[in-house]
């Protein structure tokens, strides 16, 4: 199990629950524990076992700048907590909204659409699962993504 710890300050009106939602958006359970130091714990359940296959960036849209972590099976993309990857974009489902997939057996990434949500690949409505090549660009809402591989070709983890 992992540890990621940030301390807190008060600051005009935010309150020590929005500063776990910020720093919880790994994948699996996020625990939070408080103390009257207003000192935040963020325990994450993933342990070393998981190791990043890839990245997404955002090229273009509210988040532009930003990286997300691409790990192993599901990336949930969406504008909730709760997802793996959070686009703050009210154009982007709440729960959700699309997935990027990485195959581990295969050494392969897939872009998964989620029923009733737009999400596009290289400029193409997405029907069903599409392979994802490093460089395609992901449309979701106003967010422009791109994947940037690090699991390629003969390059994989070593379990």
């Amino acid at each position: 199990m992992t540890m990621d710890s940030v301390t807190v300050a008060e600051e005009s009106g935010r309150q020590i629950e929005d500063y776990a939602m910020q720093y919880g958006q790994g994948r699996d359970s996020i625990f939070v524990k408080m103390d009257e130091e207003r000192t935040v714990g963020l325990y994450s359940g993933r342990g070393t076992t998981s190791y990043v296959a890839g990245w997404l960036v955002c090229t273009d849209g509210p988040e532009k700048g930003n990286d997300y972590r691409i790990f192993a099976g599901f990336n949930r993309i969406g504008r909730g907590f709760g997802n793996d990857i959070v686009l703050q974009d009210p154009q982007v489902a709440g729960k959700n909204h699309c997935a990027v997939c990485y195959e581990e057996k295969k050494n392969l990434f897939y872009l998964t659409p989620q029923e009733g949500n737009a999400a596009y690949l290289d400029g193409e409505l997405l029907s069903q699962a599409k392979e994802l090549l490093e460089g395609q660009k992901i449309q979701i809402g106003s967010c422009t993504l791109e994947l940037a591989a690090f699991c390629k070709g003969e390059r994989r983890w070593e379990k």
